[in-house]
């Protein structure tokens, strides 16, 4: 997801975290991080899956094309948070998903004014911390989970690859279980009491500002 930046400018995996935030004397009842964050985002998760029509038999082509440009609409502006707060070189190039709705919007017939014209988030999550971020990521980065069957229905209804417009879908390919046990260990060695509240707190907020964006986009199903 994001890497540490050195004195020497090598760069580790890890972002590092403070001693404060390495205390081992939690409560024997601590509730890990990532139950937190299922727990306090399951009801948004599932109503924004049952909204977005990705898997909709009535999807056409037309409603996919507004939807990959709200998700490049939110995923640009979003990026270019997370690279102000970490600085681009240390962010995880492998965690780049801007070339893959460029890719796609391209395929579904956009040129690169086109592209530059298509409106931005601007009600974006804060992030000012670690703890913000890896809510943000907990969000973004769960949302690759699945792609490939996600992938899989598209090309069965709509008759688009990752060649014509489905790359985004399942942007990590096969390391996508990778990429998701590499968070969750990031995820977990963070996890204390003393920060956990923010890192719910903002997986909620960046759930609320992706659904507000998506239903601002004309996109998403009635509730």
């Amino acid at each position: 997801m994001f890497r540490h930046v050195r004195s020497d400018r090598t760069l580790s995996p890890l972002v590092e975290i403070t001693p404060a935030l390495r205390d081992p004397c939690v409560p024997a009842s601590f509730t890990s991080v990532l139950q937190q964050l299922r727990t306090a985002t399951a009801v948004q998760h599932t109503t924004l899956e049952a909204r977005l029509p990705l898997t909709h038999p009535q999807l056409d082509l037309g409603t996919y094309k507004r939807i990959i440009a709200a998700y490049y609409g939110f995923h640009l502006p979003l990026q270019q948070s997370i690279e102000r707060f970490l600085a681009p070189q240390a962010v995880d190039p492998a965690r780049q998903k801007i070339p893959a709705l460029i890719k796609d919007l391209h395929a579904l017939g956009l040129d690169d004014l086109q592209i530059q014209a298509l409106p931005l988030c601007t009600e974006l999550p804060a992030i000012d911390s670690v703890a913000q971020l890896l809510g943000v990521m907990y969000v973004m980065e769960g949302a690759t989970l699945g792609g490939q069957v996600l992938r899989r229905i598209i090309a069965e209804r709509l008759g688009v690859d990752a060649d014509s417009g489905g790359e985004f879908l399942d942007v990590y390919g096969r390391e996508t279980g990778r990429l998701w046990k590499a968070f969750l260990k990031q995820l977990a060695e963070f996890d204390n009491p003393l920060s956990n509240t923010e890192v719910v707190q903002s997986a909620r907020l960046t759930f609320e500002s992706f659904q507000t964006w998506l239903e601002r986009a004309g996109v998403l199903n009635d509730a």
